[in-house]
């Protein structure tokens, strides 16, 4: 027993931090979308941080407990009930046997992770239970949960209801219009001024057939200085390649190991949650910051996340616990 699908939602799948150590293979990383969400959800129900979630996209699951459970749900705002009841995100929230998790309408942001105290109990495979769907390894069978999956659980509880939450404030990345931060790529100086100009000016649309492997942005096309060939090399989440139509991709979790595109840009690490927040139709635009900078930004976070897992384990402390079979 653990947990039934009822109704899959449009594209839910268990992800943890991603499959790292294997794109000398060919092997993608995968992982979450958001891992800044996934680590917050793990932190909430006293997992470790990268440990597997229930990744949901946009329209959310059904899902029947069969076991107690404590989860955290965080990330969008996808109207989250409990047997019909709304609750709270941001914080441990007591599941009983029997009981059903459901999300109605998306308010804002595109993804959440719903996190189970002691992870989702399914095989590590390459040192991951992230899903990679197009390579069918990972997760439940290597795809997208469908309706009457079990998904292996713990069964776990807490001593008493949590009264505290986190603030509005952990989650107003998901609705952040700020612009996009990036350095510079490798191949940055192979585009001719204009491009360079249009690239920083141009408010992009994220397109429709955009995915966990990429977002295809539709814009203002960009252009070398000269043509060229390049050699194949390797990628990043976030590196941003420009194929010969001129418009841009933003590489994401599923992303190719490697790529020949020239890469005019890479965003910033402490923006990439943003970014995964997004959804087709949304616009995006950008801003030029320097590597230092993006450092810099980047164990600014990392403090306040320290911080932030100080005090959850705080609250928690000697609350939530496994139920002996």
């Amino acid at each position: 027993m653990g947990i039934t699908v009822i109704k899959p939602g449009l594209f839910t799948t268990i992800q943890d931090y991603g499959r790292f150590g294997y794109q000398q293979l060919g092997i993608v990383p995968s992982g979450a979308m958001d891992s800044y969400a996934l680590r917050i959800a793990n932190m909430i129900v006293d997992n470790q941080d990268m440990e597997s979630t229930i990744e949901i996209t946009m329209m959310g699951p059904t899902l029947r407990f069969d076991k107690s459970a404590t989860i955290s749900i965080f990330g969008a705002n996808m109207s989250p009930e409990i047997n019909g009841i709304p609750v709270q995100t941001g914080k441990p929230l007591l599941i009983q046997r029997g009981e059903i998790v459901s999300f109605r309408k998306l308010v804002s942001g595109a993804r959440c992770y719903l996190a189970v105290h002691g992870g989702i109990q399914v095989p590590k495979i390459l040192d991951s239970k992230s899903t990679y769907v197009k390579g069918r390894i990972g997760g439940l069978n290597g795809l997208p949960l469908k309706a009457q999956d079990i998904i292996p659980i713990q069964e776990s509880r807490m001593n008493k209801r949590a009264k505290w939450f986190l603030a509005p404030e952990w989650f107003q990345y998901c609705v952040s219009k700020s612009p996009i931060r990036i350095i510079e790529g490798k191949q940055f100086n192979m585009f001719n001024k204009n491009a360079k100009r249009d690239f920083l000016q141009t408010i992009y649309k994220i397109q429709s057939n955009s995915d966990r492997m990429g977002y295809r942005l539709q814009g203002e096309p960009l252009s070398l200085s000269a043509p060229k060939e390049l050699i194949t090399e390797g990628v990043t989440m976030g590196s941003i390649q420009v194929p010969p139509d001129g418009q841009p991709i933003i590489l994401m979790a599923d992303r190719q190991t490697t790529g020949g595109y020239p890469k005019i840009a890479q965003v910033a690490s402490v923006d990439l949650p943003i970014l995964a927040q997004k959804k087709p139709g949304d616009e995006i635009h950008f801003e030029m910051i320097s590597l230092e900078a993006a450092q810099s930004l980047l164990i600014e976070r990392e403090k306040q996340l320290r911080v932030l897992k100080k005090m959850i384990k705080e609250q928690n402390r000697g609350e939530v616990q496994y139920v002996q079979n």
